[in-house]
């Protein structure tokens, strides 16, 4: 290899000449115009014809010239350049090899470390009480001069704060149940609520709870005092209605009018074999939310 760093190149500057060059190229410039500025039509086609001639011609000699001079010029540079690419195009195939194997065994070793790091990670996270998948790995840990003690150390501080996280989680959860306890909520409609913290404050969660629970209250409300107006209704039309025979009969419309029954709600409940817990947190529910129910015994 060192051949290559001390490969000497002898380089002689060549110099080349066209005294009258710029004179050329101003005449060029001038007659290049003029033609320009020429129309061609049907009476100068011929002279059109003849000049586009010589103007090729001379364009040519030019060109010869300039071919010429470059060859001159270059002398054997073509000759040494094939063989410098040549060489230069040799050693990077051997260079992307070797480099495609060196990265083969840098990811081979990335990925060793990654799994070790992910066996403690597991560990630590059980230490913690947390869930490992919540753990973030950064990019930097799995570098070969990544020091491990610190990347314990930044392992040991997010399962601080996923652990801080859950208890804080723990704690609002039981103030969801709580405030549901108050409201009259029973236990499995507080899940929706629960799920909220993820995108809602706890005050906020709170106050939609007390929002929906007046809402279902002004619904029941509403729902009860619709049917006792039909009830109420349907005893004033028996109490006016004349008996005919076995029937009761709407002296107005002739219709026979059914006797008013009883008032059935559907979100009347029974409730079998209650401990004695059980029956006050029912009490305190149901008459929350204006509920009827019974308990019995077995």
């Amino acid at each position: 290899m060192n051949e290559i760093e001390v490969l000497d190149v002898e380089v002689t500057p060549a110099k080349v000449v066209v005294p009258n060059l710029d004179d050329v190229v101003a005449h060029v410039d001038d007659m290049l115009a003029s033609y320009e500025a020429t129309p061609v039509n049907a009476k100068t086609q011929k002279e059109a014809k003849a000049v586009r001639a010589d103007l090729n011609k001379a364009i040519k000699r030019i060109s010869d010239v300039r071919k010429e001079t470059k060859k001159r010029v270059a002398g054997n540079w073509n000759e040494i350049e094939q063989k410098m690419m040549q060489v230069e195009k040799a050693g990077k195939s051997v260079s992307d090899n070797l480099g495609q194997q060196l990265k083969a065994l840098d990811d081979k070793a990335k990925a060793d470390r990654e799994e070790m790091i992910k066996r403690e990670m597991t560990k630590i996270a059980s230490e913690y009480g947390v869930d490992v998948s919540q753990i973030s790995i950064d990019p930097k840990w799995l570098n070969k001069t990544a020091n491990w003690k610190e990347t314990e150390q930044s392992i040991r501080g997010q399962c601080a704060v996923l652990q801080q996280f859950a208890e804080m989680r723990e704690l609002q959860i039981k103030e969801i149940e709580h405030h549901a306890e108050v409201l009259g909520i029973r236990p499995e409609g507080v899940g929706g609520y629960v799920g909220q913290l993820d995108v809602k404050d706890l005050d906020e969660i709170k106050a939609n709870m007390s929002h929906d629970v007046q809402v279902a209250k002004a619904r029941f409300a509403a729902k009860r005092a619709q049917e006792e107006a039909a009830h109420q209704q349907a005893l004033e039309r028996e109490k006016q209605a004349k008996k005919v025979g076995t029937k009761l009969v709407d002296t107005n419309t002739g219709e026979v009018v059914k006797p008013a029954e009883e008032i059935k709600h559907d979100y009347q409940y029974t409730f079998k074999g209650l401990t004695e817990e059980q029956k006050n947190y029912m009490e305190y529910t149901f008459n929350q939310w204006n509920v009827s129910f019974s308990v019995q015994e077995f």
